[in-house]
Formats: C-alpha cells, sequence, structure tokens
C-alpha cells in the first residue's frame, strides 16, 4: 500500500482544497462523487481534503475511482448530491466533465494545519486547486490508519460482482 512517487511528490495521491458545508456532505454521505473540470491522472487513488478557513488543514483522506464522464447509456445513480444535476448537464455545472466516485472517507486523527503544510511540507500557500501530495506527508501520516467514517467498499464489490457474474454468465451462455 506504498504511495509512489515522483519529484518528492505522490502520483497516486492529491490535495483538493474543499469548503464548508460540502465537506460535511461528504462525511455524511449524502454527496458520493467528487465533481471536477478536469480529469486527475489514473494513477490517483485518493483526495487529501485541505478544508478551508476556518479550518486551513488537511483534515480528510477519501478512497476514490477513476473518472467518469456523462454518459446517457450509463448515467450516476441518482442518489447522492449532486448525481441528477450531473447526469442532466444542469447549467451550474457546465464544465463539470469528471465525477470520481467515492469509496471511504477517513478523519484524520491529527489534522495537518496550513502552518505545518508550510514549514514541513512545502506548501507554500493554502491550495486553490489540485496539488500532488508531498512525499513528506505521505510517510508521516498513514492514510489507512486513520479514522475510518464511510466506507461504500460492500456496495461497489457486490455491484462490480454481480455485473462480472453477468458478464459470465453471457460468456457462457453464448458459447452453447
Amino acid at each position: 500500500m506504498r504511495n509512489r512517487t515522483t519529484n518528492n511528490h505522490s502520483t497516486t495521491d492529491v490535495i483538493l482544497p474543499m469548503q464548508d458545508p460540502y465537506m460535511d456532505h461528504i462525511v455524511n454521505g449524502t454527496k458520493n462523487y467528487e465533481f471536477r473540470k478536469y480529469r486527475m491522472k489514473p494513477s490517483v487513488k485518493r483526495i487529501w481534503f485541505y478544508r478551508t478557513a476556518p479550518h486551513s488543514a488537511i483534515t480528510h483522506i477519501s478512497d476514490i475511482l477513476p473518472a467518469r464522464t456523462r454518459d446517457p447509456q450509463h448515467p450516476l445513480q441518482e442518489d447522492g448530491l449532486g448525481n441528477a444535476e450531473f447526469n442532466n448537464r444542469h447549467k451550474d455545472w457546465r464544465g463539470y466533465d469528471f465525477a470520481y466516485r467515492i469509496l471511504s472517507v477517513y478523519e484524520l486523527r491529527k489534522p495537518i494545519p496550513l502552518a505545518e503544510m508550510k514549514s514541513r511540507h512545502g506548501i507554500k500557500i493554502p491550495p486553490r486547486g489540485l496539488v500532488y501530495l508531498p512525499e513528506t506527508i505521505s510517510k508521516s501520516v498513514v492514510w489507512w490508519k486513520q479514522k475510518l467514517v464511510l466506507e461504500r467498499r460492500a456496495e461497489e464489490a457486490s455491484r462490480s460482482e454481480s455485473s462480472a457474474n453477468k458478464v459470465r454468465w453471457y460468456q457462457s451462455s453464448s458459447q452453447i
């Protein structure tokens, strides 16, 4: 479970700024996708959320799935905040073309305040967009040992297994 790094930054972990109340919606599970105007590299597996003022700290980490784009044949399940707007290309969602499924949410046992991000981890200003996680953070904070507050893995696994079984059934029945 080691993070891959390049140039002293992770290639599997990014920092994204998040304002309240959106962070609260992620933590309580009502927001189950993170929507972005850009595609993150396929190597990105986790988002470290920098909670903006008044918190001004990295407070949570989420495992994510690779980006989904709008597909009328396979819309997002409309069970989360923003999912219907994404599917329906709501005017306020113009440009938000990438949806990242949030699989889990961990709360950092010791949040990383902006002052520490600056003094120990080389981050010069508060994150205002995507920042690749400095290796110094990934070495000092073991993400899977943080407090798990939300997990969707069983749900995702059962959907994946169900899809895989359908594919196996189709393949076996087409060979008859």
